[in-house]
């Protein structure tokens, strides 16, 4: 399981999500669709539950989104924006 690095605030903006990395002051723009990832996970939802919720919203084929999913949580974790935990 994945949660928000403890450095990360996360603001709804127009739609999309804004992320703001406190170590480094950087700030990152998630898309709809990865604002929807973003919100499923921090919900303790587990990638596969969230890529079924976006499968049907989407209407995708659901291995394409949980492809798209496990993606961005490799992505997230590198940049240091979600932490697994213990």
């Amino acid at each position: 399981m994945v949660t928000i690095a403890p450095h990360v605030s996360w603001h709804p903006v127009d739609g999309e999500l804004a992320l703001f990395d406190m170590r480094d002051g950087t700030y990152h723009i998630l898309n709809a669709t990865a604002a929807a990832i973003w919100r499923g996970l921090i919900d303790s939802q587990t990638p596969a539950a969230c890529a079924e919720a976006l499968a049907a919203r989407y209407g995708a084929p659901h291995a394409e989104i949980r492809e798209g999913i496990d993606a961005f949580i490799a992505l997230a974790l590198e940049k240091g924006l979600l932490v697994e935990e213990a």
